[in-house]
């Protein structure tokens, strides 16, 4: 059986406007999260000893920062407690400014094979409005050092729909991206999340988010030129060239389990899902005294499995896979669903091929709604 792991890394040099993930300014706790980080995952590895690791995630948070060395402890003590599959995918998140070629060197000696650079913009006027610590500048070097020390697989995270943004910015960015051989662009619409900096300026008036048709165009422009450069859209917002699609977000859109080590890391695995506390201190607290972290347990049921393979398959180009879910499930959509189907068929948002129900490029524009009818 297979098994994707996720590190989780709550640490970053600011915070981001817009973001409302567990993160923490508190460089004085990376040394000792990191050391508990490695305890946790020797201490639960043996629970997942007939598992085979296809896919490591590092996310955050921003992990680049952390301290020389830190990484390879992470990446060898998985290795050494987990059977990792030799053609294991292994992703590190990072940020432009805190990528060089020392720590690069270090992420791919260890067996980094992939890194997924928070961009989000080329806009250095977009960059400071978002409160991004980077500049357009340190994205280019940041590159620069990733190619130079060996990596071939390198991801661009961009948003789309951030107040005062224009075609032109959406177009720069893909330019740099094309230009620089990047492998993998993933392309957010921005969502506003309560309680964030930006959330309040939008509410409070001070910004103003674009309209929804030119948010539209933004995107309609990013489909059509990462498709002329012969990039797959093989996820709802995510498109990579053949071979290059990332193996941990497949992991997850096809309900294949996976495991979170680290503060707030979530896990799905023998239909349960899990996840620790979201608190670095009583993390620490709780692995030095050798107590649970575990801030969470759930046990799906059937019916909520099914709509989880559902929502999760509906994201993906391919789709649902009708045949599997009769097979796993007993749940036949075609006839649960057959109205719904119906109409979303004459709308022209789902199509049905050799035993797949997918949205179609339309569909995926109003892919909530079509969730909805189908679970």
């Amino acid at each position: 059986m297979k098994i994707g792991v996720y590190v989780h890394i709550p640490f970053c040099v600011s915070k981001c406007s817009y973001c409302n993930f567990y993160s923490e300014v508190k460089p004085n706790l990376i040394n000792d999260y990191v050391l508990c980080l490695v305890k946790e995952i020797k201490r639960e590895c043996d629970k997942y000893k007939n598992y085979k690791v296809n896919s490591i995630f590092i996310g955050g948070g921003t992990p680049s920062i952390l301290p020389s060395g830190c990484v390879s402890l992470i990446i060898n003590t998985i290795k050494q407690n987990f059977c990792v599959l030799p053609d294991c995918e292994i992703t590190i998140e990072a940020n432009p400014n805190s990528i060089n070629y020392t720590n690069a060197n270090e992420w791919f000696n260890c067996g980094v094979n992939r890194v997924s650079v928070g961009v989000q913009t080329t806009s250095n006027r977009l960059l400071k409005l978002i409160g991004r610590a980077h500049t357009f500048k340190d994205f280019l070097l940041a590159i620069n050092n990733l190619k130079k020390v060996g990596f071939k697989n390198i991801n661009a995270d961009l948003m789309i729909g951030l107040p005062r943004q224009k075609q032109g910015d959406v177009k720069n960015a893909l330019k740099y991206c094309f230009s620089l051989g990047l492998t993998h662009i993933s392309a957010y619409t921005l969502i506003l999340e309560e309680n964030t900096p930006l959330f309040n300026k939008v509410k409070n008036g001070e910004l103003k988010l674009p309209k929804e048709e030119k948010v539209l165009g933004m995107f309609n422009y990013l489909l059509k030129q990462t498709k002329l450069k012969g990039f797959n859209r093989y996820e709802v917002s995510n498109f990579a060239k053949p071979g290059f699609e990332c193996k941990h977000n497949e992991n997850c859109w096809n309900m294949v389990e996976y495991v979170g080590f680290g503060c707030s890391a979530h896990s799905f695995v023998k239909n349960f899902r899990f996840g620790n506390i979201s608190n670095i201190e009583n993390y620490i607290k709780q692995i030095n005294n050798n107590l649970s972290v575990l801030e969470f347990k759930d046990e799906l049921t059937k019916e909520e499995l099914i709509e989880e393979t559902i929502m999760l398959n509906l994201r993906t180009i391919k789709g649902i896979n009708l045949e599997n879910l009769k097979q796993q499930f007993n749940y036949d959509l075609l006839k649960v669903k057959t109205n719904e189907i119906n109409e979303l068929l004459s709308y022209g948002l789902i199509s049905i091929n050799n035993n797949y129900l997918s949205a179609t490029n339309e569909g995926f524009y109003v892919l909530n709604q079509i969730i909805l009818k189908l679970v």
